[in-house]
C-alpha cells in the first residue's frame, strides 16, 4: 500500500527561474528528494550546498562518505536514502558485498576504520556517543575528519526524517536491503 505524499513535488519548470538550475540534470536532476525540498526554493539551495560542502570538506574519501551515508540509512530503515546511496557507494568504491553486509546488519564483516564508522554511527543516532566512541573516531581520522563525519551523520540522520515526515517515495523500485 503506497502512502500519500505529503508535499508537493515540483519540477524544475515549477521553481522560480533563478532556482531551476537546482534540479537540472546537471546537478543531480528531478529527484523526489529535492523536489519536495523545492516547494522552498532558497531552502533547497542552501540544503544542496551544505550537502556539497559535507562531500567535499568532511575529509573522507567519497567511499567512505559513501559507507557512513548508507549506514545512517540502514539503521533508520531509510528506503529512499539506501536506495539514492547504494549505486553511489558502488561508484565511489564499495564492493557489493560491504553494501551487503550494511543491509543486512552484518557489523562483524567490518573492522579497523569501517568499523570506528560504524560504531560512531550507530551512537551518534542513538544519541549515545560515549568518550570511547568520539576517543575512536579521532584516533583513527583526527579532530577535523570527526568533526566532519558527525556533520555528515547528522545532515542525513535530518534528511531521512524530512523523507519520512514528508512520505516521499522511492524513484523507481526499491533496490531491497540486499542489493545485487
Amino acid at each position: 500500500m503506497s502512502r500519500r505524499v505529503r508535499v508537493p513535488l515540483p519540477g524544475q519548470d515549477d521553481l522560480p527561474d533563478d532556482y531551476q538550475y537546482l534540479l537540472d540534470e546537471d546537478a543531480l536532476g528531478e529527484r523526489n528528494v529535492l523536489c519536495a525540498i523545492g516547494n522552498n526554493p532558497p531552502l533547497l539551495q542552501a540544503y544542496m550546498r551544505y550537502g556539497t560542502a559535507l562531500w567535499e570538506d568532511a575529509g573522507l574519501p567519497a567511499r567512505d562518505v559513501e559507507f557512513v551515508i548508507l549506514a545512517v540509512a540502514r539503521a533508520l530503515r531509510s528506503e529512499y536514502e539506501w536506495q539514492q546511496h547504494v549505486e553511489l557507494g558502488r561508484e565511489a568504491g564499495l564492493s557489493t558485498e560491504t553494501i551487503r553486509a550494511l543491509g543486512t546488519d552484518d557489523h562483524e564483516a567490518f573492522d579497523g576504520r569501517r568499523r570506528v564508522l560504524l560504531d560512531y554511527v550507530g551512537a551518534f543516532l542513538d544519541g549515545d556517543v560515549s568518550d570511547a566512541d568520539h576517543t575512536a573516531l579521532v584516533a583513527e581520522f583526527g579532530e577535523s575528519t570527526a568533526v566532519g563525519v558527525a556533520m555528515l551523520v547528522a545532515h542525513y540522520l535530518t534528511t531521512a526524517r524530512l523523507l519520512d515526515a514528508w512520505n516521499v517515495p522511492v524513484e523507481g523500485e526499491f533496490v531491497g536491503w540486499h542489493p545485487e
